[in-house]
This record gives structure tokens, sequence and C-alpha cells, in this order.
């Protein structure tokens, strides 16, 4: 594959790869354990891909949907569909809010699926959203990172930001917050480090999460905060 930042690609001669004496054809995506890479280093093929199955997997639930209560259709839809939409997120999740909405709209059909095999006096949580499941994930691989320090994601270790030399309403967390990467596209501010690096230093401003003992906990307590979730999407 040719990986390019340019829009068509350079016309110089391209040399022919051999293999066991055959030719290598020239590919405009890999799969690389499950996720989709174009040749301009976009997941946006991957997403496509993964919402189609993920509809094909919801279509099938629909057709034995008369066997199932609504509680064993949200155990249904948990198991072969939304896992299929959470493999590796963090990897893609850089890409545009309009190819992730793709996800939502399968999430949402589900949740109308639900609704419809419920009682009639029977109330049901709605289905937690998928932004705000990769938002919890990706919160909780930075408190392993930079509070457990799990070795194989040292990679991932961002330098603690600096103490201010003046007493501010921030400088008291100052030493729990983070140095966020520079980003200059809007893909790449979207990016993991760029993201997640920002929505923990807001995490640490607005909440005491980052001295929580385990991570269990910590995942629990993310969960839970509604509507501190909505002001970081907000606030990224």
């Amino acid at each position: 594959m040719l990986i390019s930042r340019r829009q068509r690609p350079p016309d110089t001669p391209i040399p022919t790869i051999l293999l066991g004496g055959r030719p290598v054809p020239l590919q405009t995506s890999l799969s690389i354990l499950g996720v989709e890479v174009n040749s301009v280093l976009t997941f946006t093929d991957h997403i496509r891909t993964i919402a189609r199955k993920a509809a094909w997997k919801l279509s099938c639930v629909r057709r034995v949907s008369h066997l199932f209560d609504s509680q064993g259709i949200t155990t249904f839809y948990a198991a072969q569909v939304r896992s299929l939409m959470e493999y590796a997120p963090l990897t893609w999740s850089s890409c545009p809010p309009s190819y992730l909405s793709l996800l939502d709209k399968v999430q949402a059909r589900a949740q109308r699926l639900i609704r419809l095999k419920a009682l009639q006096d029977q109330l049901l949580p709605p289905l937690q959203p998928l932004q705000q499941r990769r938002d919890v994930a990706g919160l909780c691989v930075v408190y392993k990172t930079h509070k457990q320090h799990v070795p194989h994601l040292a990679a991932l270790r961002q330098p603690w930001a600096k103490p201010h030399g003046h007493t501010t309403r921030t400088a008291a967390t100052r030493d729990h917050q983070l140095i966020v990467p520079f980003a200059r596209t809007e893909t790449s501010l979207r990016s993991f480090l760029p993201r997640y690096t920002r929505m923990w230093n807001c995490m640490v401003q607005q909440t005491q999460l980052y001295s929580t003992s385990s991570l269990q906990t910590f995942k629990e307590c993310c969960e839970r905060l509604d509507k501190a979730a909505i002001v970081l999407s907000t606030y990224l």
C-alpha cells in the first residue's frame, strides 16, 4: 500500500515487489488485526464496514425478536452487535462525527426494537451512548497509564504539567494535569492523545476521580457522571 498525504499518488513509478516470485499488487487499504486503514491514513472505510456488518447483525436479531423479551434483546444486542461496534474504538475514534453517527443510527434502531418488546408499564433505561462508552474507555486507559503505570502502555504516557508560579483556581489540581500534545489538524486533534489528555485535564478540574484507588471504582464513577460527560463532550 502506498501511503501519501496527496489526494493523487505521485507520478514517480512504484517498483514492483516480488514475494515468492510473484508480484504483490498495490492495495488501497489494509486490514491490520481487524482494523482497516486506507492509503490516506483514515478509518472512514472501516467505519462504513462495521456499520454495515452491525446493521446486518441487528436485522438478524429483529428476525428472532419474537422469541425474546426486551431484556433478552438488550443482552443479544450488547453481545452480538454493540461488541462489533466497540472493537478497538480508541484507534478509529478520530473519524469525523458524520461517520460515527452511522454507528449511532444502528443503536437507535436497536433502542426502538427494545421498546417495542417492552411491556406497557415497563420503564426501560436508554442505552448508554456509544460516544460516552468510548470516552470512559479512553479515560480508563489514561488512568492505567499515568496512575497504575501499566508497562505495555508506557508509550502513551504524557508528561505532567508544571505547577503554576502563582495562585489560581486550578493551581491545586495542576500537579494532576497532563501536557496536551500539539495537533495541527482537526483529525489529529480528535485522535487519542490530544483528545483524552484534554478530557483528563477537564475531569481533574471538575471532579476528584483521579484520586480513586482502583480502576474499577474509577470506571464506575465515570459511567455515572452523565452531566460531567456532557460538559466534557461540549468542551472538546
